[in-house]
């Protein structure tokens, strides 16, 4: 039975999300979803993600008819009380999911020769053993399984009222932990001292949250990284970037400090990062493509004598989506012909790392009907920390 204090969102929210999955679903072709990744699971079903590897999740949703989901014995109360499908079926086993119960439920929903979308594509995984699939495979050899990243990415890339306003939270929070941090570190302190700082202002606004952390010439390119004992030093640059999860979703974006007063070349370098990330971030609106941003990310670094492809900072992109998953589709790469639409949020983050610091002030945006709105809302003028 359903418990309101355990419900992520009401009903009405998973009406809209499975009228939305079966149009997208009638349009490809596919006939189920079979669905096994937790961050799937709780955007379709509700419910939780399990912890480990040891008790998946497992929802089959029908274009027609009533969906079922597979819960270990474990979780099944919490499962109970957050879960909008009705049928709930436990299992017991800790050493894989009941396939012969998974292929049945197939047939009693005449599944058993259908065309079924699988998490098989980009940024997608099964949250079961491939060893698990396989004998689903075998036990249904008539159903074609085919990817359903497209299906799943075009749902979870622009999000509802309800969950703008989780990330709205959770970029607030963040926001506010960031202003709070500076002014309470001084020199000597350490990365570990810094982190704990930052990590507690976001428990005790009842957020889960995460950094990472470089304060010197010795780390300012480990970029994922957490917190260690080197000191805060004078003449070097504090940076992280974190953030937190509110209701699951999440916020990630970056702030810095200097350490001492800082030279005119790492202030330049500041300056020249935040002016380009805010001629980014002021061109995202409603049919951009999220390659066109690259490209302008990319004329501006060369209008100052720089060739983005030799800075690389993130790998080929400056930005990527963000909601169940700290980064998730759309990519913004040369690679992504992603139509931009409003109701997507994406992180905006071009940068350099350099002897002198790593420079990335990265920005969380809701693209609406009318452009940008900023998220990330803490200050971007570099406190000094003295």
């Amino acid at each position: 039975m359903r418990d309101p204090t355990y419900l992520r969102f009401p009903q009405a929210e998973y009406v809209q999300r499975w009228e939305r999955a079966r149009a997208l679903m009638d349009r490809t072709g596919l006939e189920a979803l079979f669905i096994t990744e937790g961050g799937n699971f709780t955007y379709l079903a509700g419910g939780t993600r399990d912890f480990s590897y040891t008790r998946p999740t497992v929802l089959l949703f029908p274009r027609d008819g009533a969906p079922v989901a597979f819960v270990q014995m474990f979780p099944r109360e919490i499962q109970r009380r957050q879960c909008w499908v009705e049928e709930l079926r436990v299992y017991r086993s800790l050493t894989g999911v009941p396939v012969d119960e998974i292929r049945d439920a197939f047939c009693e929903r005449r599944l058993e020769r259908s065309r079924v979308g699988a998490e098989l594509g980009f940024e997608q995984r099964l949250g079961i053993s491939p060893h698990d699939f396989r004998r689903l495979q075998e036990a249904l050899p008539q159903v074609e399984f085919v990817d359903a990243a497209p299906v799943l990415w075009a749902l979870r890339m622009v999000k509802s009222e309800a969950e703008i306003g989780c990330v709205r939270r959770a970029c607030a929070i963040t926001s506010a932990a960031y202003d709070r941090l500076f002014p309470r570190l001084r020199l000597g302190m350490d990365e570990v001292a810094a982190a704990r700082i930052f990590t507690d202002l976001h428990t005790e606004a009842g957020a889960r949250p995460w950094l990472v952390i470089n304060s010197c010439p010795d780390n300012y390119a480990v970029l994922y990284g957490g917190p260690t004992t080197r000191r805060l030093e004078p003449g070097n640059v504090l940076w992280i970037d974190g953030g937190c999860t509110a209701n699951e979703y999440y916020s990630d974006f970056s702030r810095l400090a200097f350490l001492g007063p800082p030279t005119e070349r790492q202030r330049a370098l500041h300056e020249m990062v935040l002016e380009i990330t805010k001629t980014c971030v002021a061109a995202i609106r409603p049919g951009v493509r999220a390659s066109e941003l690259w490209d302008l990310n990319w004329r501006e670094w060369q209008k100052r004598g720089y060739d983005y492809a030799e800075i690389d900072f993130a790998g080929g992109r400056i930005g990527h989506g963000m909601g169940l998953m700290l980064t998730e589709p759309p990519h913004i790469a040369p690679y992504d012909q992603t139509v931009l639409q409003p109701g997507m949020v994406v992180t905006m983050e071009p940068a350099i790392v350099t002897a002198e610091g790593c420079f990335h002030v990265e920005e969380n945006i809701l693209v609406t009907e009318h452009g940008p709105e900023l998220l990330s809302n803490a200050s971007r003028v570099p406190i000094i920390i003295e």
